[in-house]
């Protein structure tokens, strides 16, 4: 039987875990809890209480799981990211977990989270790809960017614009709605800048969406026979859904087919950042990759491990 390993993603708003063999990559457990570590602490940066006892839940149910398959916890590995990069608690926390659970959580910085989602993506990816391509991971608090030809990273950036983020700052009654979308606009158009200068410098022909709200706008469009590890979406198709659900009050919100209902509250910021990229770029070829940053961190760090009789 070959060894496993447990790869889990603290993000701000959702927490990830995939189980895979170290021999050879296979998806043979993939969780995700919407644990919303970064609630109430967007502008101080304070973890909160609350969200810390989710967090701690999660983590116990991650682990259990992971023993149940037989798994090792030298092989368990725990990444944090914007949140625990930013909380002026974040010690505290990393010291309850490891207190605990026994689990040790390795914060990276934005360009080593870049760099795992790439990985991810390029494995993701049909062989031979060679178009210019800009990937975008939508987490609560950062959103990753890489602009690649071929096997070449032109760019990298990683930028405080995440969903949970944008929420705290441009809600009515905490929730989205149409009257913040020009406050909105000029945030992030500020934000993304040197964004924007790379790729018009270096033209890139697709957006690749890197799991999380990408997942979502997949199952919004119905396509059925579970997640391949990436497809083409339909992009008309897309903009309508977001016509669509930006007119609706949360509670109808989570009630549209295909949304997960623990994406609903900000699922309309990460569709705004989507629709802005493709406009801004004038792209009208969109992917969706499966894979993210627990899957580049596998191909990146344990690809080289050999399982042991």
């Amino acid at each position: 039987m070959s060894k496993i390993c447990a790869i889990a993603d603290l993000g701000t708003n959702t927490f990830q875990l995939l189980i895979s063999p170290l021999s050879e990559f296979r998806v043979e457990e993939h969780l995700q809890r919407p644990v919303g570590l970064g609630m109430g602490a967007m502008e101080e940066v304070i973890l909160q209480q609350d969200a810390m006892d989710r967090a701690i839940a999660c983590l116990t149910e991650f682990k259990h799981v992971f023993l149940a398959k037989g798994g090792d916890m030298s092989h368990f590995y725990a990444i944090g990211t914007s949140i625990l990069r930013r909380a002026s608690n974040s010690i505290e926390f990393q010291e309850r977990v490891f207190s605990e659970l026994g689990i040790r959580i390795r914060i990276i910085d934005g360009i080593q989270e870049a760099e795992f989602i790439y990985a991810g993506i390029r494995n993701s990816l049909p062989q031979r790809w060679e178009k210019t391509s800009l990937v975008m991971d939508i987490g609560g608090g950062s959103v990753e960017f890489i602009l690649f030809r071929g096997e070449q990273v032109l760019y990298r950036v990683s930028l405080e614009i995440g969903g949970l983020r944008l929420k705290s700052l441009f809600s009515v009654d905490n929730e989205f709605n149409l009257s913040v979308v020009p406050d909105l606009d000029a945030y992030v158009s500020k934000e993304m800048i040197p964004l924007l200068e790379a790729c018009r410098e270096a033209k890139p022909t697709v957006l690749i969406g890197a799991a999380g709200a990408f997942e979502t706008i997949l199952d919004i469009e119905n396509r059925g026979g579970g997640t391949p590890a990436s497809c083409e979406l339909d992009v008309p198709a897309f903009l309508q859904h977001k016509t669509n659900l930006d007119a609706l009050r949360y509670e109808d919100r989570v009630g549209y087919p295909g949304m997960k209902a623990f994406r609903a509250s900000i699922f309309p910021y990460a569709t705004f950042l989507v629709e802005k990229v493709l406009r801004e770029l004038a792209l009208n070829e969109l992917w969706f990759s499966s894979y993210s940053l627990k899957e580049g961190f596998w191909f990146t760090e344990l690809q080289s491990s050999i399982s042991q009789p």
